[in-house]
C-alpha cells in the first residue's frame, strides 16, 4: 500500500507542477503579446495584427507542449486546460478587433482632417490675385512683429497634421527655434522657392497664406530680436514675386487651369481609339441605309445625341467639319448595283466591279481613289410617291422641349393681326427665298441696277402721315427661251377683286417651249402680240409704288421674269403652311380647296390662268387678315437641319451652296450659284468658316434625262440647253425629259469627277464627307404619275365609259407604278473622313 501511496503522491505532485508550469507561461505569453503589439504599433501600425496573431500562435504552441507533458493527468484537468486556452484565444480575437476598429477610426479622422485642410486651402486659393496681394501687404510693418509672429507659429504648426509639418520643413523655415530671424528666414524661403519646381511653388503660396493668418499686429508681443532680420519692404516684394510665379505660369495658366487641362488631356487620350484618327464603320446587318440615317449622322457628329445603331464613329470628338455633297444622277446601275441582288444593301468596293464589268462609271478616275465603298440609300415616300430627297436631308424632328415651346408661343399669341404689314416678308426671308431686293433695303446687293431691271423707288420722308398701304395681287405666266424663263402674261388684281392690268407679252428671245401645261400659252394666243417686257415695266411703275404690298404665290419667280425689285411682299406660300411644315410649301390649288373651298387649275389641257391665280391669292390674303394669328399654320414636328444645329448648346454655323431656293431654311450663309464651277469656287471659304456645309453638283443630272428638242418661233428645231430647275414657271417635267447619249453622260461624269477632286483637295483635315445622289432615275415614275393624275381628274367629271382607254389607269398600272417608285427611291451614298 505504501508503494501505491507513493506513486499517487508523485502523480499528484507532477500534476500540480504541470498545472503551475502551464499557467505561468500562459500569463507570460499574454504579457509578451501585449508588449509586442504596443511596440509594433509605434513602429508600424499596419503590422500590428500580424504580430499579434504570430504571438498568439506561439502561445498556442506552448500550451500544446504543456498539454503533452500533462498526459498522465486526470481527464477533468485536461478539459479545464482546453477551456482556458479557448478563453485566451477569444480575448486575443477581441483585442484584435478592438485594435482594428481603433486603427479605422484614426484613418477616418486623418482623412477628415486632410479634407478640411484641403477645403480650407482651396477656399483661400479661390480669391483673385488682387485680393492676395492686398492681404500680403497687410503683414506687420515692423520686424519685431514678424519675428514674434514666427515665434508663435511653431506651437500651432506642430499641433497640426504631419503633412503640415512636412510642408514647413520643405519651406526651410526654422519655426521650432522661436528666434527673431523671421525676415531672414522669410527671404530665404522665397529665394529657395524660386529654384524649386511647380509643386514647391504651390506649397510656398499655401505657407505664405498660413503665415499671414497666424500673424497679427494686435496679438503679437514685442520681440527681442536683433537687427539681423530683413526689411518688410524687401520681404513683401519677394512674396509678391513668388506668388505671381506660383499662380500664373509662362502660358498664363493658373494651377487650377493647369490641373483641368491635364484632366481633359487624359480624357481625350482615353477616348482615342485605333490610331486616334476619326473613322466611320458601318455595322454589319445595318448596310441598308436611308436618307434619314444620313441626316441623323450629321446631327450626331455635330451635336450631343445618342449613338446611332447602324454606324460606329471612332474618335467623333476630333471631327471638325461636315459636308453633304448632293450629286443627283449617280444611279446604283452605274456601279452595277441591282436592288434584287444579294449584295444590294451592303458596302461594295465598286472600283473593282466597274473595272471588271465596264460602263460609264469607268470615267470616274479620281473618285476611285477618294471613295472606295458605295452603299445603296433609300429615299422616303409611300407606295405611289417619292418625298423630296433634299427636304428629307434638311429636315429633322423637333425635340420635345422645342415642341412645348412652340405650342406655348402659339397659345400666348392668339390676337388678330388685321394689317397686311404684319405678314410682309422680312429681309432675311426675302434672302432665303431668293427675291430680288431693292438696293436701299439691302446694302449687300450691287448698288447699280442690272441692265433691264427696275425697282420701286423709296418714298421720301415728309412731315405728312404717309397713306395706308394697299394690296395688289400679281401673277405671271412664262415660257422658256434660250435665256431661261421669260414673261408671256401678267395680271394685277386690286383688293376689290377687280383686274387693273392684264396683258400678253412677247418675249425678246425666240420661244423654245410654251410650257402650255403650266402657262396655258400657245403660239396661237401670242400671235400678233407686240407688247414687250419694257412696255410692261412702264405700266408697273404707274400702278406699284412704295405704299403697295404685292400679294402672290411663290412670287420670287414672278418678280424675276418682271425684273422688278420691290420691298413689300405678302407670299401665300409662306404665310400659309404646308401640313408637313418647312421647307415644304403648299400649292395654290390645295390652299384654294382647303381654305376657300374653291377649285382652280382644274383644266389640265388649258393650263393655269394668271387672272384666276391672282384673285385666289388676294382672297387668301384677305381671309388671313380676318382670322386669329396662327390661322392656316400648323404646329410642326419638323424643323430645318440648319436651325437644329444653330440651337445646339455650342451653336453650329452652316452654309448652303445651291441654285435652288429653300423656303424656311435658316442657314447662316446662303450662296446662290449658276454652275458646278461656282460651287467648287465657293466651297473652300464656306467650309473654312462654317461647321456644316450643304452643296449640290448638277452636271450629272443629265443622266436622268435632258430637255427634249423644241421648235423655235420660226418652226425650226433647236436643242434645249441643260439648266437648273429654279421654279414653277421654268421647271421641266421629268416625264418630258429624254435620254442623253453615252458621250454626254461620260462628259458629265468627268466634269463631276473633277469637281469632287477639287472639293476634296480644298477640305481641311478631319472633315466628314457624305456624298449622295438622294434618289435614282424617276422619269418612268413621273410619266406614270402624270397618267394617274390625268385619269383621276377625268374621273371627277366623266364616267368610266366616257374616258378613252389610253387615258385609263388600271390595277396593273398601279402595280407597275409601285415597282417604278421603289426603283426610283434607290440612290447611292459614300461616307468618308478626310485624313
Amino acid at each position: 500500500m505504501g508503494g501505491i501511496d507513493k506513486k499517487r503522491k508523485r502523480a499528484k505532485d507532477s500534476s500540480e507542477e504541470g498545472k503551475k508550469a502551464k499557467q505561468v507561461p500562459a500569463s507570460v505569453a499574454g504579457e509578451d503579446i501585449i508588449a509586442s503589439a504596443q511596440k509594433t504599433s509605434k513602429k508600424d501600425k499596419t503590422g500590428k495584427k500580424k504580430d499579434a496573431e504570430r504571438e498568439t500562435n506561439n502561445s498556442t504552441d506552448n500550451n500544446n507542449a504543456s498539454q503533452e507533458s500533462e498526459r498522465p493527468a486526470k481527464k477533468h484537468k485536461k478539459d479545464e486546460t482546453s477551456e482556458q486556452s479557448v478563453q485566451r484565444e477569444k480575448k486575443a480575437d477581441k483585442k484584435d478587433k478592438k485594435d482594428k476598429k481603433d486603427k479605422e477610426d484614426r484613418v477616418k479622422k486623418e482623412k477628415k482632417e486632410k479634407k478640411e485642410k484641403k477645403e480650407k486651402r482651396d477656399k483661400k486659393q479661390s480669391k483673385d490675385q488682387s485680393g492676395k496681394e492686398a492681404s500680403l501687404l497687410a503683414v506687420p510693418s515692423s520686424s519685431d512683429n514678424i519675428d514674434t509672429s514666427l515665434s508663435s507659429t511653431p506651437s500651432s504648426t506642430h499641433g497640426s497634421s504631419p503633412e503640415a509639418m512636412q510642408l514647413d520643413m520643405n519651406m526651410d523655415v526654422d519655426l521650432s527655434s522661436g528666434t527673431t530671424k523671421a525676415g531672414k528666414g522669410l527671404t530665404k524661403t522665397v529665394v529657395e522657392v524660386k529654384s524649386k519646381g511647380k509643386k514647391s511653388l504651390d506649397r510656398a503660396a499655401e505657407s505664405e497664406a498660413d503665415l499671414k493668418k497666424t500673424s497679427s499686429p494686435k496679438s503679437a508681443p514685442t520681440g527681442s530680436g536683433s537687427g539681423t532680420s530683413a526689411t518688410p519692404n524687401s520681404s513683401t516684394k519677394d512674396i509678391d514675386v513668388a506668388l505671381s510665379q506660383t499662380t500664373v505660369d509662362a502660358n498664363g495658366l493658373t494651377k487650377k487651369e493647369r490641373k483641368l487641362l491635364k484632366i481633359k488631356q487624359r480624357q481625350l487620350n482615353r477616348k482615342s481609339e485605333g490610331d486616334g484618327e476619326p473613322a466611320f464603320t458601318i455595322k454589319e446587318g445595318h448596310e441598308r441605309l436611308t436618307l434619314k440615317d444620313l441626316r441623323d449622322l450629321v446631327v450626331f457628329v455635330l451635336t450631343e445625341t445618342p449613338s446611332l445603331p447602324w454606324i460606329q464613329v471612332l474618335n467623333k470628338f476630333k471631327i471638325e467639319k461636315v459636308l453633304i455633297l448632293y450629286v443627283a444622277g449617280l444611279d446604283p446601275s452605274l456601279f452595277h448595283l441591282h436592288l434584287k441582288s444579294p449584295d444590294a444593301h451592303k458596302s461594295v468596293a465598286w472600283a473593282d466591279r466597274v473595272n471588271k464589268l465596264g460602263g460609264p462609271a469607268m470615267a470616274f478616275e479620281h473618285l476611285q481613289g477618294l471613295l472606295e465603298h458605295v452603299n445603296v440609300v433609300m429615299a422616303a415616300g409611300d407606295k405611289f410617291r417619292i418625298h423630296s430627297p433634299t427636304n428629307t436631308l434638311l429636315s429633322v424632328p423637333l425635340s420635345l422641349s422645342e415642341k412645348v415651346k412652340r405650342e406655348n408661343e402659339k397659345k400666348n399669341n392668339t390676337a388678330k393681326k388685321t394689317k397686311p404689314e404684319n405678314y410682309i416678308l422680312s429681309l432675311a426671308e426675302l434672302r432665303e427665298s431668293d427675291f430680288p431686293i431693292p438696293r436701299y433695303l439691302d446694302p449687300n446687293v450691287p448698288q447699280e441696277l442690272a441692265q433691264g431691271w427696275i425697282e420701286t423707288p423709296k418714298l421720301k420722308k415728309t412731315t405728312l402721315t404717309p397713306p395706308p398701304k394697299t394690296m395688289i395681287a400679281l401673277d405671271c405666266e412664262m415660257c422658256r427661251t434660250e435665256d431661261g424663263s421669260e414673261l408671256t402674261r401678267v395680271t394685277l388684281i386690286n383688293e376689290k377683286g377687280e383686274s387693273i392690268y392684264d396683258q400678253l407679252v412677247m418675249p425678246d428671245k425666240p420661244i423654245l417651249d410654251y410650257l402650255t401645261q403650266y402657262s396655258g400659252m400657245t403660239a396661237a394666243r401670242l400671235e400678233g402680240v407686240t407688247t414687250r417686257l419694257a412696255d410692261v415695266q412702264k405700266e408697273l411703275k404707274k400702278l406699284i409704288n412704295f405704299n403697295t404690298i404685292l400679294v402672290g404665290h411663290s412670287l420670287e419667280n414672278d418678280m424675276k421674269v418682271l425684273k422688278l425689285a420691290h420691298p413689300f411682299i405678302f407670299d401665300t406660300s409662306i404665310v400659309y403652311h404646308h401640313t408637313r411644315g418647312p421647307p415644304y410649301r403648299p400649292g395654290l390649288k390645295w390652299l384654294a380647296q382647303k381654305w376657300l373651298h374653291r377649285a382652280i387649275q382644274s383644266n389640265v389641257e388649258r393650263g393655269h390662268d394668271s387672272a384666276e391665280d391672282a384673285l385666289t391669292c388676294m382672297d387668301l390674303a384677305k381671309l388671313k387678315l380676318t382670322k386669329p394669328t396662327g390661322f392656316g399654320e400648323y404646329v410642326q414636328d419638323q424643323e430645318s437641319l440648319f436651325s437644329r444645329l444653330a440651337r445646339f448648346n455650342n451653336p453650329r454655323t452652316s452654309a448652303l451652296i445651291d441654285s435652288d431656293s429653300f423656303a424656311g431654311q435658316s442657314a447662316s450663309t446662303t450662296i446662290r450659284v449658276a454652275s458646278d464651277k461656282d460651287v467648287v469656287k465657293a466651297l473652300p471659304e464656306a467650309i473654312k468658316t462654317h461647321d456644316f456645309v450643304w452643296a449640290r453638283l448638277r452636271d450629272m443630272e443629265i443622266n436622268h434625262g435632258k430637255a427634249p428638242a423644241a421648235t423655235t418661233g420660226s418652226g425650226e428645231s433647236a436643242e434645249a440647253p441643260q439648266f437648273a430647275d429654279t421654279g414653277r414657271g421654268s421647271k421641266i417635267s421629268s416625264a418630258a425629259k429624254v435620254q442623253a447619249s453615252d458621250k454626254e453622260i461620260q462628259e458629265a461624269i468627268r466634269s463631276v469627277d473633277g469637281s469632287i477632286k477639287a472639293i476634296f483637295d480644298s477640305l481641311p483635315a478631319r472633315t466628314a464627307v457624305i456624298l449622295t445622289s438622294g434618289q435614282g432615275d424617276h422619269r418612268t415614275t413621273s410619266r406614270m404619275q402624270e397618267r394617274q393624275k390625268k385619269f383621276l381628274e377625268l374621273s371627277k367629271t366623266h364616267s368610266l365609259e366616257d374616258i378613252p382607254e389610253e387615258d385609263r389607269f388600271h390595277e396593273e398600272d398601279e402595280k407597275r407604278l409601285e415597282e417604278a417608285v421603289e426603283m426610283a427611291k434607290s440612290g447611292v451614298c459614300f461616307l468618308t473622313i478626310k485624313r
